[in-house]
């Protein structure tokens, strides 16, 4: 009898282990063995019932807002059944593959080239969510970039097999359950519950240059690539802390994940054009020019580390069905990126503020700053929850001024908030509430997250939506200001150095030799240079000035000189009688006064405008 039960369980449990794999997706991709820049993958695919199937690589993916087509990389895509009988496969689209008898499926192999150098590959893929195959040096890997699913599969557990060469370490969120498979020293596995929690976490597979930081109760990564050892984790990994540590406080002394990393890729690029972060839920990944000073790294650390870590409140815990459930390849846009990346930047900057990491003064010339640019780069009547839904196509060049306006109804809606309760209840509050509300596996349906804010404060609180947000009206910064004891003039003035030209820049046909298109538009500095259409130019002070060195060369000019400096151009002018000359063109840095909108604290402040800012500042005004 004992016999007869102890081998029934067996069974029972031999069929459920079965079971499970069967439900499992089984990928493996071996960084030893790239080939021709290309990275082989192989998946052994869960059981699918239906007659067909569906393979997809994202479209787009959850914080990029553009459009990326990340299986226009896929090449040699190949199915097999069971004894390793290919099995036909039609492409329907750059990101889709249908493969008709899909009952017999059990293995799918394909190669991936990588996002960052194929130019061959006519995609435009923002460098932090794309993927670098560098031979027995560097591997990136955002997943979404690699790995695929079936249509309507999307839920089910991913096995994710990572063979890597000696000495390499992979650099993710992701808890690697390598012993607890038994597999080898080179070999790094990772389970996720579905495609979702894999899409959102990057890796990236070097030799390790790491720190490991405790705040509060999370572990925190910091991981840096730096190709010619210019830049120290020690240092980034200082910076970032004190940062990390206010968020923390921030949010009541406790956050809400146990581990989060930090990937960050430093660029040795001549030409490097644009640089960033792409957030994720429990990392961020960084896309940066090795050439930064270690000043100027310091402070992009600080501000968009701040950032990108907020994202552990939203998306992580308050988010839209059009967000829990993401649709890779036909995706609903949320209209809520106020929410998303407003409040968030709003958030990055407050914190910073109530630490007393930086003072009253600059929190509001960085205000000023979003204001100037809400105001002169972005059409600021627009409905911000109409831009939201329609970013992707219609108000794609609208997107930056989520970090602009969205960031200024953030600090409107904080205002606000403390306004009608007296200083005790902000923005703060507010997202503790709503997280509560909501959390990690719950979603707000968009069209009733105004209405659940009012409910979670106050009745005037859906006039503010309605006007502000939903609608086009000026933010009443003017107002809201007031409040708080701060005098807002938008028809200031303030003075800096004087460092544009002025000038449009063109390439020489057929070269990468720069040169002046227009100078219609020159500033004072440009027309005191003397630069003219048609000069082409050789060097920007004394450095060579071409379409590799423009990017790094204008950094530098940008980030190193100062009032009283002398600026030279060296260029080739064709002249009147057909000559052409060689010249040296300078001038010195001057100041200049532009109109600028100003923030400053009243003298005068009443008690109760104190009050109110204190309330606001925190420990800080202290």
């Amino acid at each position: 009898m004992k016999k007869t039960n102890y081998l029934v369980l067996i069974g029972l449990l031999m069929a459920s282990l079965s079971g499970f794999a069967q439900k499992e997706y089984q990928f493996s991709i071996d960084l030893t063995r790239p080939q021709n820049d290309k990275l082989t993958v192989e998946l052994l695919t869960p059981r699918i019932k239906d007659k067909e199937a569906m393979y997809h690589l994202p479209k787009i993916v959850p914080g990029t807002y553009s459009i990326n087509n990340y299986g226009a990389y896929v090449s040699n895509f190949q199915a097999f059944d069971k004894k390793g009988k290919p099995l036909s496969v039609e492409r329907t689209d750059k990101n889709s593959w249908k493969i008709p008898n899909a009952k017999k499926l059990h293995r799918i192999s394909y190669q991936v080239d990588d996002t960052w150098d194929s130019p061959e590959i006519t995609e435009d893929v923002f460098e932090p969510s794309g993927t670098n195959i560098e031979q027995d040096t560097i591997f990136v890997l955002n997943t979404f970039g690699f790995f695929g699913y079936f249509k309507g599969m999307e839920k089910q557990p991913y096995r994710v097999s990572i063979t890597k060469p000696s000495g390499f370490y992979g650099s993710t969120s992701l808890v690697n359950q390598a012993k607890e498979t038994g597999a080898t020293s080179t070999q790094d596995v990772f389970v996720t519950s579905d495609y979702h929690e894999l899409a959102d976490a990057p890796m990236m597979y070097n030799r390790p240059d790491t720190v490991w930081l405790k705040v509060g109760n999370a572990d925190i990564l910091v991981s840096v690539f730096s190709p010619n050892s210019k830049v120290s984790t020690k240092n980034l990994a200082a910076d970032i802390k004190p940062v990390l540590e206010a968020q923390k406080d921030y949010l009541g002394g406790t956050l809400p994940i146990d581990k989060y990393a930090f990937i960050i890729y430093m660029s040795d690029r001549q030409d490097l054009t644009r640089y960033g972060a792409l957030e994720h839920s429990l990392s961020s990944f960084y896309y940066l020019p090795e050439t930064m000073s270690a000043e100027q790294l310091s402070e992009t650390m600080k501000n968009v580390a701040a950032h990108e870590f907020f994202h552990i409140l939203t998306p992580l815990n308050i988010h839209s069905e059009e967000i829990g459930d993401f649709d890779y390849i036909n995706p609903r846009l949320s209209r809520h990126l106020w929410l998303y990346e407003g409040l968030t930047e709003y958030a990055a900057h407050h914190a910073q503020l109530q630490a007393g990491i930086i003072d009253l003064p600059t929190y509001l010339e960085r205000q000023s700053t979003k204001i100037e640019n809400a105001r002169s780069r972005f059409n600021d009547t627009l409905s911000f929850t109409e831009m939201s839904s329609q970013v992707l196509d219609v108000h794609k060049d609208e997107y930056q001024n989520v970090y602009e306006k969205g960031a200024l109804i953030g600090l409107s809606l904080d205002l606000k908030l403390r306004q009608l309760s007296a200083g005790k209840y902000g923005t703060k509050d507010l997202m503790r509430d709503l997280s509560r509300t909501y959390g990690k596996d719950k979603s707000f349906r968009d069209e009733e997250l105004f209405d659940k804010i009012t409910e979670l404060t106050y009745p005037e609180i859906r006039d503010f939506f309605r006007r502000y947000v939903e609608g086009g009206e000026p933010l009443p910064l003017e107002e809201l200001f007031a409040a708080i004891g701060i005098e807002f003039d938008p028809d200031g003035e303030k003075k800096e150095v004087e460092k544009a030209f002025g000038v449009s820049f063109a390439l020489v046909p057929g070269s990468k030799t720069i040169m002046i298109a227009s100078n219609s538009e020159a500033t004072d500095l440009g027309k005191r240079l003397g630069l003219q259409p048609m000069d082409q130019l050789i060097t920007l002070n004394d450095q060579p000035f071409n379409l590799d060195t423009y990017a790094s060369v204008l950094q530098s000019y940008d980030q190193d000189f100062k009032l009283g400096d002398t600026v030279s151009f060296t260029v080739k002018r064709k002249e009147a009688d057909e000559t052409t000359n060689e010249l040296k063109l300078t001038a010195d840095l001057r100041e200049t006064t532009i109109s600028y909108p100003t923030l400053e604290p009243k003298d005068s402040a009443s008690p109760q405008e104190l009050q109110l800012r204190r309330s606001w500042m925190g420990p800080a005004a202290e």
